[in-house]
């Protein structure tokens, strides 16, 4: 078969054309077209979640047996996996919608923080100060006003500048430090803008602000383009180690921060060159790509990084802005605690007390945080895509047509459950399948280890082991079953024992019972359409008796928000990141013994005494210091 020759595909219901050479992978034609596009491994053919439909054209397969992600009757209805198909010929493929990525539900905003605008970008009127004989070699002006000081001039300004005698109103910045200016106007200078941003694993949320006022002037959200090279953060490290792997993922975060910024000005109906800030709050991995740093290093566990804020200048990054304006990242802890994390904190407002508190966010990339205004500590948890959905078998984002929360009667075994937008489901999200471990567990259908009981109500056999069907297939949108798989409950385990053993090293470590804590505070998405009791039911949380539970709503976002309004909260930012400690779980010799001890529903008694008080037929009562 020839592969010089160009072919082009044509992508159904979306009907997208694209040309590529013949020999292409189905995935990276999807990814050249631009559509969004589920591939939770990164296009290694292990999670069989880039199911595509191939209606005609010549093909062939790289991998030698799909039969361990594609049953027979998938694969005899046309069903194929993109990431290991290649095309030879024109042809016409169908994106069926458990594989299109749609419609997210995105938590943009908790309580949002604004005591005052105080920004790094600020105005000032200003006098060109000319040589005798009327020419000016490097300008030299001065702020009117105050006691003579006198900003740097960007380069490019110069000549501009030279051309003018007089008073001027000048734009400034100290997002990289020292004062500069980077814009000046005849007359007032007016209204100026910022935005700020939640570059996420999975999504990208922003807001644009008047950074005068500190008022919110629309917000707007798009998924992560880079999420075809892989869900998790592992997988786009490796695929940013490939030629040309850090380019496309650059390329991909660029995409999308300008596609919410594009949003964000036409509600707004500002233009591009009226915007003079940008604050990112976002993971390692994530603001490393932004900044075309090489990823590789943050494979490895001695691997440090500087607690400093990575500061872009937006015209050389590409992002639609002012081009002299700055990109001003929140620092980063460690390669898995990242300036979201800080954000998290900021939202949070944990250290304006001294009482202790345990902040959790759990999404693609889990943070674990406890502390209070004194000391901070964090431990690595690289949580996966399991509390994102995608990471399991019948699993997908919370949005459209995801089942959000489920219940079983214990007595009957009867199922309810509800449906993000109502309508048939097309898969579970994160809390949903929170909701189902726990009820299934209190049901019997789960044992202590969470292991499928084999003849308890819904159990049936499946092609990989026991399984739970949670909807039959004549109830769903994708005429498949949603089941909870045995493979399914050994990662939802896994990942509850690491979060557990995570939040129980800390407590061991600092002193700290779970009844010392006084404060609950739970980001993102996640933690905001969760049950606590469930969390607790299933262990993934230990009990908390003296606890006052708070949701933060997006405190990435959160976060950066406040850091785009103050130049004091991105001081603010910078001493918690350098006061913070740090645990590596991956080298913690305490670590796995929590972990093991985890890896049972709820978890050990320390943890739940109350649980097994009740077992015993006894009542616990907590000493919780108050």
């Amino acid at each position: 078969m020839k592969t010089d020759q160009p072919v082009t595909i044509l992508f159904h219901p979306l009907e997208k054309m694209v040309t590529v050479p013949a020999g292409t992978l189905i995935l990276d034609a999807i990814n050249r077209a631009g559509i969004r596009f589920s591939a939770v491994c990164g296009g290694k053919g292990l999670c069989g979640k880039c199911r595509i439909i191939l209606n005609s054209g010549e093909y062939t397969e790289d991998f030698r047996d799909h039969t361990i992600s594609l049953p027979a009757e998938e694969r005899d209805k046309g069903y194929r996996l993109a990431c290991g198909t290649r095309v030879h010929s024109d042809a016409e493929i169908t994106i069926p919608v458990e594989s299109r990525i749609e419609n997210p539900q995105i938590l943009l905003a908790g309580e949002w923080l604004n005591s005052g605008c105080a920004p790094s970008v600020s105005s000032c009127e200003l006098e060109v100060i000319s040589t005798g004989n009327g020419t000016i070699f490097g300008p030299s002006i001065r702020c009117m006003g105050d006691t003579g000081t006198r900003p740097a001039i960007h380069p490019d300004l110069l000549p501009e500048i030279r051309t003018r005698t007089g008073r001027l109103t000048a734009v400034m910045t100290s997002s990289a430090g020292e004062t500069e200016v980077i814009a000046v106007h005849d007359g007032s200078a007016g209204r100026y803008y910022g935005i700020a941003l939640d570059l996420g694993t999975t999504t990208v949320a922003g807001i644009l602000a008047d950074i005068t006022t500190g008022e919110m002037i629309a917000t707007a959200s798009a998924l992560n383009r880079q999420i075809t090279y892989g869900e998790e953060l592992i997988s786009r490290i490796a695929h940013g180690k490939k030629e040309k792997g850090l380019f496309e993922l650059q390329s991909a975060a660029l995409a999308s921060i300008n596609e919410v910024i594009s949003s964000l000005l036409a509600t707004g109906n500002i233009r591009s060159e009226e915007v003079y800030d940008i604050c990112v709050g976002g993971n390692t991995v994530m603001c490393y790509l932004l900044a075309g740093y090489d990823p590789g290093p943050l494979e490895y566990t001695d691997t440090l990084i500087n607690r400093k804020p990575i500061v872009l200048r937006a015209g050389i990054a590409g992002i639609q802005s002012h081009s002299r304006a700055y990109v001003w990242c929140l620092p980063a802890v460690s390669r898995f605690v990242g300036g979201d994390a800080i954000g998290d904190i900021l939202a949070s407002g944990l250290t304006s007390t001294e009482e202790i508190s345990l902040l959790i966010d759990l999404g693609t990339n889990g943070e674990i945080i406890l502390g209070n205004g004194s000391w901070l500590v964090s431990p690595s948890c690289a949580s996966g895509p399991a509390f994102e959905g995608s990471g399991l078998s019948s699993g997908m984002r919370g949005m459209m047509g995801a089942v959000d929360h489920v219940r079983i009667d214990p007595e009957t075994g009867e199922i309810s459950y509800t449906v993000i937008g109502g309508g048939k489901p097309a898969g579970i999200c994160g809390s949903g399948v929170i909701d189902a471990a726990a009820a299934m567990a209190a049901a019997g259908i789960l044992d202590f280890s969470g292991k499928l009981v084999s003849g308890t109500p819904g159990v049936r056999e499946g092609r990989d082991g026991p399984e739970f069907l949670l909807v039959s297939r004549d109830k769903t949108a994708t005429a498949r079953d949603i089941c909870i798989t045995y493979g399914d409950m050994a990662y939802l385990m896994d990942t509850k024992a690491a979060i557990l053993g995570a939040i129980s090293v800390l407590c061991n470590k600092y002193r700290v019972r779970p009844a010392d804590i006084r404060h609950l505070y739970l980001a993102g998405a996640f933690g905001s359409f969760s049950s606590i009791d469930q969390l607790i039911s299933f262990g993934l949380l230990p009990e908390l008796p003296a606890t006052e539970v708070h949701m933060i709503g997006n405190g990435s976002l959160a976060g950066a928000y406040a850091a785009l309004l103050s130049s004091k909260t991105r001081s603010d930012a910078e001493k918690i990141a350098a006061m913070m400690g740090y645990i590596d779980l991956l080298v913690d010799t305490e670590f796995i013994d929590e972990y093991w001890a985890a890896l049972r529903i709820p978890g050990k008694e320390e943890l739940f005494p109350a649980y097994y008080a009740k077992i015993r037929g006894e009542q616990k009562v907590y000493d919780t210091g108050i």
